[in-house]
C-alpha cells in the first residue's frame, strides 16, 4: 500500500466554484413517473440540459421545436400555434428543485435510418423567431408562461455528425447567424451559444468561429461534448477550445461541457463501457472531472439522469421502490455516480484554494467557506490503465497536508464496500481502497 500527500493551502484563494454538477434531464422523467426532486435538492443540481428529453419514447411533446411549433407553415406570432403543455410542466419540475434549464434550442438526435426532424428549416428567419417566441414564453410570460429566468439558450446539438443534422456546415452556421441575431436583439439579457459540438477537433468549429467573428455575431458561450475514458483526455479537449476561443479573440465567451460519459470506445467497446455506468468506478471517473474545473470549462452537464437512460448512459439513478399498480408512486434511488454530484454540491458557493497531490491517480477540487472557517476537499480516486475499469488504482493512505489551525471534522466515502458512508481516518490520514470518491470537511479551530 502506497503512501501519499495531498497538500491543501487556505490562503490561496481562487475565483468561487463553478457549476460542475449540472445533467442532462430534469428531476421528474420517464412522462412523469419517476421523481428525483428530493435527491436533485440534496445534490444542488445547478443546470438540467433540455436535450434529448423523453428519448426516445415519449419525445414527441417535449422541449424540441417542431413539437412546441408543430405546424411551420401557420402564424410563428399566435400563440395557440405553440404546443407548450407537457413542456411546461417539465420545466416547473426543474424550477422547483432549485436548478435552471440550460435549454436546447433544436431537435432530439435520431438514430432511425428515416430522418423526420434534423433537416435544415425551410426558413432560417422564421426558425429564430420560433425560437425567441418559446424564450418569451419561459422567461416573460408570453403566451401565459413563466418568468423562471432562463439563462442559457443552445442552438442545436452536434451538427457535425449526421443522427443531428442533413444538412451542410455552412447551412448550419447560416442557421445560427439567423436565430442568434434575432434573440440576442428580443432578448439582450439571455445567453446565447451552442452549437454542442460532438467532436472538438472537428474543423466545423472553425468555421462557426470564423463566422461569428466576421459577422460579429452573438457567442456568450462555445458549447461541446466529450465521451472520454481519462481525466487527461478532458483535459486536452478543454484545452483545444480554450485555444480556439483565444484564437479568434473570444476569451470571454464561457466554455460549457454539457455531455460527457465514460466511453472506453464505439462500437464493439461501447456494451462493456455502460456497463461501468453502474459501478462505483462510474463515480471515481465523474468526481474525476475535476479535471473540468482545472481547465477552467464553466458549466459541466453529465449525460444523462432520465429514467428513460437506466442502464443506458444514466450512472446516477436507478429504480427504487415503486407501488403495485400502472407506473404511480415510482421512485429511483441513488447510484453510486450519484455521490459525486452531491459531494460537487457541497463546494458550491464556496471559493476554490490551491491543492498539490503526490499521485497521479488521485484528483482534487478544494474550497473554502467565505468566512474562512470551513474547508471542504472533493477527492477522486481513479485509474484506468487496462480500460473498463478492469484495473481499480492501487490502495493506497492519503496524508493532508493543510494549515494546523484546520482539522479533519468528518469524511464520506462511497467505493466498493459502500455509497456514502463515514469514512475512517487516523492521524488525519484517509485510506483509498481502489476506485472511490470522497467529501472531506475540515473546522478551524477557534
Amino acid at each position: 500500500m502506497r503512501n501519499e500527500k495531498l497538500t491543501v493551502n487556505p490562503a490561496e484563494k481562487r475565483g468561487k466554484i463553478r457549476p460542475m454538477n449540472g445533467v442532462g434531464g430534469g428531476p421528474v422523467t420517464a412522462n412523469m413517473a419517476y421523481d428525483a426532486s428530493e435527491w436533485f435538492r440534496e445534490a444542488k443540481i445547478p443546470f438540467c440540459r433540455t436535450h434529448d428529453i423523453e428519448y426516445p419514447y415519449g419525445s414527441g411533446e417535449y422541449v424540441d421545436i417542431h413539437n412546441l411549433f408543430p405546424d411551420f407553415e401557420k402564424d410563428e406570432n399566435d400563440p395557440a400555434n405553440y404546443n407548450f403543455i407537457l413542456t411546461d410542466a417539465y420545466m416547473k419540475n426543474i424550477d422547483a428543485v432549485g436548478a435552471k434549464p440550460l435549454y436546447r434550442l433544436g431537435t432530439t438526435i435520431e438514430h432511425a435510418p428515416i430522418k423526420r426532424y434534423i433537416h435544415p428549416p425551410k426558413d432560417f428567419e422564421k426558425w429564430g423567431r420560433i425560437c425567441s417566441r418559446i424564450i418569451a414564453h419561459y422567461n416573460e410570460g408570453w403566451g401565459d408562461g413563466f418568468r423562471l429566468g432562463i439563462e442559457y439558450w443552445e442552438i442545436w446539438n452536434e451538427p457535425d455528425i449526421s443522427p443531428c443534422w442533413t444538412g451542410t456546415h455552412e447551412q448550419i452556421v447560416d442557421l445560427y447567424e439567423a436565430a442568434s441575431k434575432i434573440i440576442k436583439r428580443e432578448h439582450p439579457d439571455v445567453k446565447i451559444g451552442g452549437l454542442a459540438f460532438a467532436n472538438a477537433k472537428t474543423p466545423l468549429i472553425d468555421l462557426f468561429l470564423t463566422r461569428v467573428v466576421e459577422k460579429k455575431l452573438p457567442l456568450d458561450f462555445l458549447s461541446w461534448h466529450g465521451y472520454v475514458h481519462l481525466p487527461s483526455q478532458t483535459s486536452e479537449c478543454a484545452g483545444i477550445i480554450r485555444d480556439k476561443l483565444k484564437q479568434y479573440g473570444l476569451e470571454g465567451v464561457e466554455s460549457v461541457y454539457d455531455e460527457w460519459n465514460y466511453v472506453m470506445g464505439w462500437g464493439s467497446q461501447i456494451e462493456k463501457s455502460i456497463e461501468f455506468h453502474y459501478t462505483p468506478g462510474e463515480a471515481a471517473f465523474m468526481g474525476a472531472m475535476t479535471t473540468s474545473h482545472d481547465e477552467g470549462i464553466d458549466v459541466s452537464c453529465y449525460y444523462d439522469v432520465q429514467m428513460l437512460m437506466e442502464r443506458v448512459w444514466n450512472g446516477v439513478f436507478g429504480v427504487g421502490p415503486r407501488s403495485g399498480h400502472g407506473t404511480e408512486g415510482q421512485t429511483v434511488k441513488p447510484l453510486p455516480g450519484y455521490y459525486a454530484l452531491k459531494y460537487w454540491g457541497e463546494l458550491s458557493g464556496m471559493t476554490e484554494i490551491a491543492k498539490a497531490c503526490t499521485s497521479d491517480d488521485v484528483y482534487a477540487t478544494a474550497a473554502i467557506s467565505d468566512d474562512g472557517k470551513t474547508v471542504k476537499v472533493l477527492i477522486s480516486h481513479f485509474a484506468d490503465k487496462a480500460g473498463f475499469g478492469n484495473v481499480p488504482p492501487e490502495k493506497k493512505t492519503l496524508t493532508f497536508d493543510i494549515d494546523g489551525k484546520y482539522k479533519m471534522k468528518s469524511a464520506v466515502i462511497t467505493d466498493r464496500f459502500a455509497e456514502n458512508y463515514t469514512a475512517k481516518w487516523q492521524d488525519g490520514d484517509l485510506l483509498l481502497n481502489g476506485y472511490a470518491i470522497a467529501l472531506v470537511t475540515f473546522e478551524k479551530s477557534e
